[in-house]
């Protein structure tokens, strides 16, 4: 309640009334030394109850919002809404809104989709407990094992391969490795000497080792060659053949050897020609077999 004075100055007294609801019952006189001091004393006052409701305001103004969130108070009105969109299955926006106490509210009120019921019936339910604030975000423990579904001790609950898959051990396999066979098996790894070829087939010879030896104008070949069929031994012929390495030109000495081979005996043979004199020289070899020719060896720029 606020207070008002009147002061009337007379030489040296002040008649003061005071106003504000009081009855008035009597009129002081006082000094105006002692009415200067009254006034300024009441101003303090006022002066402190303003700043003291200040202050409470801005207190009130900072709590209300938590006790509201906690739900101490609720100071949104009906059907202005909270901060958080409040969804019902059974409710239209044309319907009005029956509240968990029974009270309502009207659809005209629900101007936002917040119904805002005052004992919280409309807001959202509890989505479990933050395990932040009960210590149970711990990860659960991780489970080793075989993961291979190929493997014997394949384990289907293990989440990551701690590398103890187990697994039948694949037995060698024997059969014809010759893909030139008529019974070739791309999947034998062994070769079991079982391989079949068609009559009449090319038994193609192949150098499988060959070298020379020179002494005193003799030139001595060593070699041994294999057939890539298994049907049968057969003759081969063997021509060594020399020529000049600057000229081109033919020495006129071929030595040659014919022999019975089969598949892929261990059988070196050799042979022998005289009359080379040292320098260097051009030397092939030459196979035939049932009258096909084809080169075994071909050696460029032989220093003898």
């Amino acid at each position: 309640m606020g207070v008002c004075y009147e002061a009337f100055w007379s030489y040296h007294t002040v008649t003061l009334k005071l106003h504000g609801g009081f009855r008035v019952d009597r009129v002081i006189t006082l000094t105006a030394q002692e009415a200067e001091s009254i006034i300024e004393t009441v101003n303090e006052r006022a002066q402190e109850i303003r700043s003291l409701m200040i202050t409470l305001a801005s207190i009130i103004a900072l709590v209300m919002p938590g006790m509201e969130a906690i739900g101490i108070l609720d100071l949104t009105p009906y059907g202005d809404g909270d901060d958080e969109w409040i969804g019902d299955d059974n409710w239209e926006w044309s319907d009005d809104f029956e509240c968990g106490d029974g009270s309502t509210i009207q659809a005209s009120l629900v101007n936002d989709g917040y119904k805002n019921c005052q004992d919280g019936s409309d807001e959202p339910e509890d989505e479990g407990e933050d395990c932040e604030e009960t210590d149970s975000c711990e990860e659960p423990d991780i489970i080793y094992g075989c993961t291979d579904e190929d493997a014997l001790n394949y384990n289907e609950e293990a989440w990551e391969d701690d590398g103890s898959c187990e697994f039948e051990e694949e037995e060698e396999t024997w059969g014809c490795t010759d893909d030139t066979a008529t019974n070739y098996d791309p999947y034998a790894d062994n070769d079991d000497g079982s391989c079949e070829y068609q009559e009449g087939q090319p038994c193609d010879p192949e150098m499988y080792d060959a070298y020379f030896e020179y002494n005193n104008t003799t030139i001595t070949f060593h070699w041994d060659a294999d057939l890539i069929c298994d049907n049968e031994p057969h003759n081969l012929t063997v021509y060594w053949t020399i020529y000049e390495n600057e000229t081109g030109n033919w020495t006129k000495i071929q030595p040659e050897l014919t022999y019975e081979t089969y598949y892929q005996d261990w059988d070196y043979v050799n042979v022998s020609a005289t009359g080379l004199e040292r320098g260097k020289y051009d030397i092939f070899a030459t196979f035939e077999i049932h009258g096909d020719y084809s080169r075994a060896v071909d050696w460029y720029g032989i220093e003898l």
